[in-house]
This record gives structure tokens, sequence and C-alpha cells, in this order.
């Protein structure tokens, strides 16, 4: 890859040297993706990358927190497509064009079939509003997916929590990562890591509890809670543990009655 003609690119469209530096090595990176199956997004139809905060602020000798507020300020411009997923490394895809019109040819099409960068930067107002409309929405149903696929969430809870995010990426990611801190906590110390009790799939009052509960917690948080994340944390905290309690002694119940159906007046067996 030529470094000297990215770079051009780059101070042409007025990015500060920081982010032309990170561009760069996320490109190059790109060139190894391209044709390697392993790094290709069936859904998106698309190649991608992954490149941890941490990695990256240790080439550009910067902190995490620079690093976090370069890629902020990347997928603000248009240059980066984050797709985060729970319990999972996130994908970087590379929309705008560096050879003919994309370095990712394919990944243009998640923004626009017609989307094309050119040096002068004249692009006008509306086409730079449908580009970020455009990955702003990948970027949404790539967390609501992982939510369900990942995190174990139930359809309609997400739903829920997409509606409660107003179609913000950023606040439905935060909302599912303060859920699963909630949960972690409520298991922390009373549940092992191995029961029945800790997933999703296999005990059915965690989504049911979520989904009685979760926007009546989320509004009131938004609407008279003065630490907006620390109420929302705590009730869900106790949330889960009012359902891994009734779970338990539901499981408790059903094998009291299985108990006493085989062995007739010895429950005390």
């Amino acid at each position: 890859m030529k470094f000297s003609k990215l770079f051009e690119e780059f101070s042409d469209a007025g990015l500060s040297p920081a982010e032309q530096v990170a561009l760069t090595r996320l490109y190059d990176r790109m060139s190894l993706s391209e044709g390697n199956s392993n790094f290709y997004d069936k859904q998106q139809n698309a190649y991608y990358v992954t490149y941890s905060r941490e990695d990256m602020a240790d080439k550009l000798n910067v902190s995490t927190n620079t690093v976090t507020n370069i890629f902020k300020s990347l997928k603000r411009k248009g240059w980066l497509i984050v797709k985060q997923r729970f319990n999972s490394t996130n994908r970087i895809f590379l929309p705008i064009s560096l050879k003919t019109k994309n370095c990712t040819a394919k990944t243009q099409k998640l923004v626009s079939n017609k989307t094309e960068y050119n040096n002068t930067n004249k692009k006008t107002s509306h086409n730079k509003n449908d580009t970020k409309s455009s990955v702003e929405s990948l970027e949404f149903d790539g967390i609501a997916q992982s939510l369900t696929n990942k995190a174990g969430f139930s359809p309609r809870l997400v739903s829920q929590l997409k509606a409660l995010s107003f179609n913000k990426p950023d606040t439905l990611y935060d909302y599912g990562k303060l859920i699963l801190k909630a949960k972690r906590m409520a298991l922390r110390f009373s549940v092992a890591k191995n029961s029945s009790l800790r997933r999703f799939e296999t005990n059915p009052l965690l989504n049911e509890y979520l989904e009685n509960h979760t926007e009546p917690i989320i509004r009131n948080a938004n609407r008279k809670a003065k630490n907006k994340y620390g109420y929302i944390i705590k009730s869900f905290k106790n949330l889960f543990e009012e359902a891994i309690d009734n779970y338990s002694q539901q499981l408790h119940d059903t094998n009291d009655k299985d108990i006493e159906r085989l062995f007739p007046g010895n429950i005390a067996l």
C-alpha cells in the first residue's frame, strides 16, 4: 500500500494527523482482509477489519481514550462504520474510496450505491446527511441483531430497547451494556457459573421480567433520576435477582411435586 497516496487523500479531506495515521493503519489491514473469507461479513456483504483500541493506542503511542475519540470523529465524518457486537470483537468497515471508488468496494453498498468520495470534499449537505443516516442505520441494526443472537435478549425486548433508543446506535449499545452489567452483578455471588439460572435460554423469567419492566425503568431513569446509569443498573440488578429467585423456587416446587408423585407421603425424603 502507498502511504503517501493515503495521506494525501486524508489531508485533502481535512483530517487531523492522528486521524490520518489511524486510517492508514486501518486501510493497510483492510488490504489483508480483502479476499479472506474469515473477514467477510455475509450479512453486510462486505469485508471488515478488527483493530482494538488498545492495539491502535500502542501503535500511535497515545491513550485508549484518545483512540476512542479518534474513532468517534472518523465515524461522524463517514470514514468508519463500526458494527458493535456483544461478547465479541467489533467489526470495522471502510466505506470511502481510496482506489477506484472504494478500498472495500462491497462495503460501499452499506452506505449508498452512488456515494463517492472526491478529493475536493465538495459534497452537498444533503448527501452528507444521507451518508450519516445510512451509517447509523447499519450500526443500529447490527447492535440490535447482536443483542438477540449474542446476548440472548428476546425479539420483543430488543424492539422495546430500539424504540427507547430513538434510532441512536450508541444509546442502544449503552442500554444493552448496562443490562448485561446488572445481570453479572446479580449473578456474581449467588449463582454457580454452570447453573441454568444464569442463561436467558434456560431461565425464561429473565426475558419475561425484562419485557415487563424495561420501559418504565428507562423512562423513569431519563425523566427523574439524578444518576441515570446508576439508577438503571440498580433497577435491573434487583429485577434479575427477583427473576432468578422466583425461577429457582419454581424449579424447587416442580422437583417436590415429582418426588411426591414418585414417593407419595415421603416428601421429606
